[in-house]
């Protein structure tokens, strides 16, 4: 009988060298041509990792219709930069660097960042494994190489529409309100829409402010552009200012940047702009106009003024204070008292223009800073309750196994029961099924995909629960090292912990950095 030996520790480095691969995959647009290139990535990259000798296959990330100019947006590629901070992965996979990103120096920011944890990324194409000793000098060659190809592109685009602008075939893609294109793309007048404008030139002239026009637009219940009956100040200026009402088609009054990301601007005249009169039908004279924009420069001198005397930093609160009946933003009000002392209050900004798009109450910025005196002298003195039971339970969802792989199951199951749900209309579009078989195949696909897309939903909340526990830890050590009772209002530990505040009738929720509500009833 033979007797083999098998060392351990040997076999535990063999195991430790098995690496866990990814792929990224991406198609920047959504032209149905593309789709194929789409899906085809996904199928041959899945195919490539597991027959791979040492590579253990950890999912594949995708963005279906995603620019690669800008990481914003592109959800699947910040997802997959989550899971290498969580060591999950090793290595990734992808076609080519402009399918990683065109822009040179995110993407340089990025393998760097990957670098520094050890994880490679191999880009097909290119043939570069960023581990490598030249992957710097090779990987900047050639995604400089592919920022300059969005460029060209970008450029050509451009430089095809001033040419229409200057020949006069330009057609407008959105036209402004008022106006709408005939099937030969000239603008005509909306005449619904027209009256509008017109009353809202005629209210200004009269000296009605742009928030009482938006105000009376609303009791009117007169739609906007997009069919909504909640005008907005802005929207009104944006009219007012609007040159196109004089019949008149001002082109080139934005631009996009040269250069990656293509930044759009306001055109100061980098670019040659171009005016055709007499366009179409106008909607106010010119004279009208005129002393429109004369009235809204002298309007805009006075608030610099006002700015200027009342020089103060920006509130700590701005933007942070959230309405809890609509979901808009809470403005910061100064209103002086009858004593002449200066009242500092928020308010929703629907609420501003009248009670009838939200009756949500107004609250004082001290209240605010009471009310969170109080909810941080609970949360310090129950830290040891609440968070770090709470770090513990994250930290045990954490390590659950296999989440990459359910997700990839359940996006599969998925997309065979839309299939399927595609292939029984196509049956029943063509009479080859009875109605009774076409509804109880409905109902059965329809179930199947509420249970998939409920499990989904679940395994992205797991693998979100990574970020929540290192803010957990974070927000701890503010605890720790905070005083265990506040005083007074303190701007820096509000800023550090306090994510949003909801404001709800009769209680403030506050919102911490890590997802955690607590709520406090409004005194």
């Amino acid at each position: 009988m033979e007797v083999k030996l098998i060392d351990t520790a040997d076999a535990e480095m063999k195991r430790q060298k098995v690496k866990n691969v990814c792929a990224y995959c991406r198609v920047s647009t959504n032209i149905p041509h593309q789709k194929g290139s789409y899906e085809s990535q996904l199928e041959y990259y899945e195919n490539m990792i597991r027959r791979k000798a040492g590579w253990n296959f950890a999912g594949i990330y995708a963005d279906y219709g995603k620019s690669g100019t800008k990481e914003k947006g592109r959800t699947d590629f910040m997802r997959m930069l989550e899971d290498c901070e969580a060591g999950e992965i090793d290595i990734i996979c992808t076609k080519s660097i402009s399918r990683f990103a065109r822009n040179t120096v995110e993407c340089i920011k990025v393998v760097r960042e990957l670098k520094k944890k050890q994880i490679d990324v191999y880009f097909e194409k290119e043939r570069i494994h960023t581990l490598s000793e030249k992957s710097e000098l090779l990987l900047s060659i050639y995604s400089s190489v592919a920022q300059a190809e969005s460029e060209s592109i970008s450029s050509n685009q451009k430089w095809s529409i001033q040419k229409r602008f200057l020949n006069g075939t330009y057609i407008l893609p959105n036209p402004a309100y008022g106006y709408c294109t005939n099937a030969n793309g000239l603008l005509e007048l909306d005449h619904k829409q027209a009256a509008v404008v017109r009353f809202i030139f005629d209210e200004y002239l009269e000296g009605n402010g742009i928030w009482r026009i938006a105000k009376r637009l609303n009791e009117q219940k007169i739609p906007t552009k997009t069919g909504k009956t909640a005008w907005l100040g802005g929207a009104v200026y944006i009219i007012l200012k609007n040159s196109i009402y004089t019949g008149d088609l001002l082109l080139q009054k934005t631009y996009s940047e040269d250069m990656v990301p293509f930044v759009r601007r306001k055109n100061h005249g980098e670019y040659r702009r171009v005016l055709i009169e007499n366009d179409h039908e106008p909607i106010v004279t010119h004279e009208e106009y005129k002393a429109v924009q004369r009235m809204l420069k002298q309007k805009s001198n006075r608030t610099k003024e006002n700015q200027e005397e009342q020089i103060e930093e920006i509130s700590e609160f701005k933007g942070k204070v959230i309405c809890g009946i609509c979901s808009s933003s809470y403005n910061r009000q100064v209103k002086k008292g009858r004593t002449g002392k200066s009242n500092i209050m928020w308010s929703c900004a629907r609420r501003i223009q009248t009670k009838e798009l939200c009756e949500n109450d107004i609250i004082k910025e001290s209240q605010l800073e009471q009310t969170f005196v109080i909810m941080w002298n609970k949360l310090s003195n129950h830290c040891d309750e609440i968070l770090v039971p709470l770090m513990n339970e994250l930290g045990q969802l954490q390590a659950t196994p296999m989440i990459q792989k359910q997700l990839e199951q359940l996006e599969k199951q998925i997309q065979e029961q839309k299939k399927q749900r595609e292939l029984l209309n196509h049956l029943a579009s063509g009479e080859m099924i009875d109605s009774a078989f076409y509804m109880e195949q409905q109902n059965i696909i329809s179930k199947n995909l509420k249970k998939y897309q409920r499990a989904k939903e679940q395994c992205l909340k797991k693998s979100r629960q990574r970020k929540e526990l290192t803010q957990t830890k974070e927000l701890i050590k503010w605890i720790k090292k905070g005083p265990q009772y506040l005083e007074a209002y303190d701007k820096t530990l509000f800023q550090a912990i306090v994510k949003q505040i909801i404001v709800n009738p009769n209680e403030l929720v506050f919102e911490l950095t890590n997802g955690l509500k607590l709520t406090e009833r409004r005194k």
